[in-house]
Formats: structure tokens, sequence, C-alpha cells
């Protein structure tokens, strides 16, 4: 009863954060921070999950990388729902790595890449769609909602970012979160890869 109580909980709360969203009532509340700082933090938080699974979580980032204006809890949340999917559908014995890095134009990005199947390139857009899932969600035991992805994007298009999947089918998945550089550059118009 708990177990699903709290299963309940979570969605209601997914739901409700998309629907602030986009009703732009959600407010951030940035300071500087290092990104190195909340992938470590998410990252404590599913090593159980990941050990029981078998895999392998690999990290893939220099501690010393410069600071970005964000909401914590916000960037702690788009962390969250990237490692949730790439643990979901990773198979037993592979690997998760997490990267952060610089851009070119001064940007930085966080990236989570997984050694599972893929997204179908044809099945990218619907994945992307609130509550969608692709072929692979039904055949996986754990479920979802389907919100994990369009709120990690909308989050990043709050903070004026972008989120990009890199992804075929039998080759794994990267989803990058992209932050814009601090000095306020824009990025180029937003897209998904």
């Amino acid at each position: 009863i708990y177990s699903s109580g709290s299963h309940l909980l979570n969605i209601i709360n997914e739901i409700l954060d998309l629907s602030r969203i986009e009703a732009g009532r959600y407010e951030l509340h940035e300071e500087t921070i290092r990104l190195s700082d909340v992938a470590e933090d998410c990252e404590r938080l599913v090593k159980l999950k990941a050990e029981s699974k078998g895999l392998q979580l690999v990290e893939d980032f220099d501690p010393s990388l410069p600071q970005v204006w964000a909401d914590p809890r916000a960037m702690r949340q788009i962390c969250l729902n990237l490692l949730s999917n790439a643990l979901k559908f990773t198979p037993k014995g592979g690997r998760i790595t997490v990267s952060i890095g610089l851009m070119d134009d001064g940007g930085m990005f966080m990236a989570v890449r997984d050694t599972g199947p893929g997204i179908p390139k044809d099945e990218i857009p619907k994945v992307m769609q609130a509550f969608g899932q692709g072929s692979l969600a039904h055949e996986n035991a754990e479920g979802g909602t389907g919100l994990g992805l369009p709120i990690a994007y909308a989050l990043a298009r709050l903070h004026g970012g972008d989120l990009r999947i890199d992804s075929q089918k039998g080759a794994g998945t990267r989803v990058s979160i992209i932050l814009p550089a601090a000095d306020g550059t824009p990025l180029a118009e937003p897209h998904i890869h």
C-alpha cells in the first residue's frame, strides 16, 4: 500500500509540475551551482537501484568546471528524470554514463547515456509528448507516466536551454540538456535530435 501510494503521489506531482510549467506558474529560484554536485547527489539516490540491476554508473566530468546560474531543484529533477529513464531501459550488466562539459559557445551540458535498446527515430517525437511512450515502454515491466522527458525539456527551456536526444535502435540513448552561457548569450533555435 505504501509503495502504491508513493507511486501515485509521484505521478500526481509530475502532472502538477507540468501543469505549472505550461501555465507559466513555475517559479525558478536560481543561484550559482555546480552541475557536478547535482549529478553526484542524483547518482547517490539511484545507486542502490542501479546495483540491484547490475548496472554500472560512470561519471565523466571534471569537478572543477565553472558554476552555472540555475535552479538547483529543477536541475536535480532533470537529472533524476534522465537517470530514471536510463535505469528503466538499460538491461542487466549495462552502463549509464553521466557527462558534464562545456559547449563551444560557452554554455554547459549535462548528458545521460545508456547502453539500452535505443529509441527508434520515428518514436522520438512521441516520447517528447506528455504521457507519450515508445514501443519499448510497453515491454518494460517498470512502467512510467511518460512525463519524465517532457518535464526535463520544459525545465531546460525555462532556463533558456534545450534538450537533445541522440539515439538509434540497438545502440543506446544519450539525452542532453544544454544551458546557455553565463553571459546570457541565447542558444540557437531550440531543437531536439
